[in-house]
């Protein structure tokens, strides 16, 4: 319930900015005392981290402690990192120092899961969702591929949708005047939320890219976030259905097809 103000401060992400606002808040112990509340039982959290990622990153990479903590992650059956890098505005690429420093995070975050995995015999999922050009740089290397606990990478590609090993997401319609974006921002969080929380819960990776391409330009939609009424959700849900046809999902078509009017005998 804590409301938070900040603002760079001289252009940069100072103490008063950013940079302390991500400064190991919440800890691993602020999310294990959010789970003990009201709970008989230990759950299997699905955790999902926006993680500045870079060379020399706001917050020092202290947002990306409660990832280090095995405690918390006996708990964890899905953990999602969305790494945050920012490509070079001529180039459109990643620096080499900014793609180590992803690379090692995602070891680091890997291993920790690994060890806890290897401690207790617990399935472990780590999903990652990176925007295109830090999956250019960072991701399509072996080193990264064979990591044993990073068992998919889904791939944000803007208005070209997104993808993952041999699957290509397509986007979805925006329903704006000019079919633009109002506001992208927060899209991309969006979706790589959407999608962890989806594989965690029993999706396959189709329906979870599926439903996460529908919040994510639903988001694009609003000046800011929309308003999460049942006139949004069933917005959403029009979204899945668009997508899941064009990726030929039996398992939504029924309900697709109810709700155009068509029927399928």
């Amino acid at each position: 319930n804590e409301i938070v103000q900040w603002m760079p401060v001289n252009g940069s992400f100072g103490e008063e900015g950013a940079d302390g606002l991500w400064r190991n808040r919440p800890s691993a112990q602020d999310v294990l005392n959010a789970m003990s509340t009201g709970c008989d039982t230990k759950p299997e959290l699905v955790l999902h981290a926006i993680l500045e990622s870079g060379c020399n990153p706001a917050g020092g990479r202290m947002d990306s402690l409660m990832l280090l903590n095995s405690t918390l992650l006996e708990q964890c059956a899905v953990i999602g990192v969305e790494p945050i890098v920012f490509p070079d505005d001529e180039t459109k690429k990643v620096s080499q120092e900014d793609n180590n420093a992803v690379k090692a995070l995602i070891r680091s975050v890997n291993d920790a899961l690994d060890a806890v995995r290897n401690a207790n015999g617990s399935a472990k999922l780590l999903v990652v969702t990176p925007d295109r050009p830090c999956y250019d740089g960072a991701f399509s290397t072996t080193e990264i591929q064979q990591l044993p606990v990073l068992k998919e990478v889904i791939v944000r590609d803007g208005a070209n949708g997104s993808f993952t090993n041999n699957l290509k997401i397509p986007s979805a319609t925006l329903r704006t005047n000019d079919k633009s974006p109002i506001n992208p921002t927060g899209a991309g969080n969006a979706y790589s939320a959407a999608f962890v929380a989806c594989r965690g819960t029993g999706s396959t990776v189709e329906e979870a890219a599926s439903l996460a391409t529908a919040v994510g330009a639903v988001v694009c939609e609003y000046e800011h976030l929309p308003p999460w009424t049942w006139e949004v959700l069933d917005r959403i849900a029009d979204g899945v259905f668009e997508v899941s046809k064009q990726l030929h999902l039996g398992c939504c078509r029924d309900r697709y097809d109810a709700k155009v009017g068509v029927s399928n005998k």
